[in-house]
């Protein structure tokens, strides 16, 4: 309303607060997948028994508190039980998605968003071939290397 600048101090806490809690909902988002892979991968009803009490042990290991005994996420998980096939141990992909973007980001950022050469490798390399090619052999012919988490970590506010 008055047009001055938003003070320092309030624009420092309110980027802090962008980030909060993303600790918690990166690792609630790993438990998920974890628990997806290992369902479609692991678990034998024989061997493993209870899945509400299998699955809750997976998921307990991304949890910053203690799950109560009762505590049956899996049985309303509708990622996996909204189809017939479910994501079909898919569920990981959102969190990779996740690393991707921000990876893929980061090289726009260090050269500017708007940089021309960084544009157009990415869509020589990226866009053009769309799904000619293995995606993760596209994504390392834009980067130049492989995929790296550290972007992730540090626009979630999790690394330096």
């Amino acid at each position: 309303e008055t047009g001055a600048a938003i003070p320092e101090a309030l624009f420092e806490k309110m980027k802090r607060a962008r980030t909060y809690r993303a600790a918690n909902a990166m690792m609630r988002q790993l438990g998920f997948a974890a628990t997806d892979l290992a369902l479609h991968v692991d678990y034998d009803p024989v061997k493993d028994g209870d899945v509400v009490a299998w699955s809750r042990a997976i998921m307990q290991r991304y949890a910053p508190a203690e799950y109560f005994d009762g505590y049956a996420f899996i049985a309303g998980f509708g990622h996996l039980f909204s189809s017939a096939v479910g994501y079909a141990a898919g569920y990981y992909s959102y969190k990779w998605a996740e690393v991707l973007d921000a990876d893929a980001f980061a090289a726009f950022a260090k050269a500017g968003v708007f940089d021309r050469d960084v544009g157009e490798r990415f869509r020589r390399n990226i866009l053009e071939p769309g799904d000619g090619e293995d995606p993760a052999v596209l994504f390392e012919r834009f980067m130049g290397r492989a995929p790296s988490l550290d972007a992730l970590l540090e626009r979630s506010g999790l690394a330096a």
